[in-house]
């Protein structure tokens, strides 16, 4: 059986969207998740899209911080290697970015502002205001997601124990 990560190793990465990879001697590994889907009784959801696996919690278990599962199967000549990686739902995470891209392209209309006033002689009270906001509001947006990412480690396990099951 191939070795999982474990969560709190997981948890204890930067990056918004944890990643891991497991090898599997099974060849035949995208078949499995197929013919083992019905074997969770709405447990788990699973969608596949050619070499795309996506494990998710059913609607009715669902919260806005639930994780899903992407695993991507890469062929390689003697096993697979399954990509995974933990992220939110995808319109949560799109909302997530459109925020991060607001903030940054108003941190660099303030920069713009910044230079504007120091060129002219003028108080740039406001700009270190406003920047000052910004940067709160960018650590603010990361403790958010480290925070739900704590709270959906229950069912972040539950989405682990379901792909041990299949490559198990």
């Amino acid at each position: 059986m191939a070795e999982l990560i474990n969560i709190k190793e997981l948890n204890e990465q930067l990056q918004l969207k944890p990643s891991f990879k497991v090898e599997v001697a099974d060849l035949n590994i995208v078949d499995q998740f197929s013919v083992k889907k019905d074997d969770f009784d709405n447990a788990i959801v699973i969608k596949r899209l050619d070499e795309h696996v996506w494990l998710s919690i059913p609607k009715k278990d669902r919260k806005y911080f639930s994780p899903r599962l992407h695993i991507e199967i890469e062929q390689k000549e003697q096993s697979c290697v399954l990509h995974c990686t933990f992220g939110p739902d995808p319109d949560l995470w799109t909302m997530f970015m459109f925020v991060h891209f607001f903030l940054g392209l108003s941190f660099t209309g303030l920069l713009v502002w910044f230079y504007t006033n120091m060129t002219l002689d003028k108080s740039n009270t406001l700009v270190y205001i406003l920047m000052a906001l910004i940067i709160i509001s960018w650590i603010a947006l990361y403790l958010f997601a480290r925070k739900n990412r704590q709270k959906a480690t229950p069912q972040s396990k539950q989405l682990l124990k379901a792909l041990s099951e299949f490559i198990g």
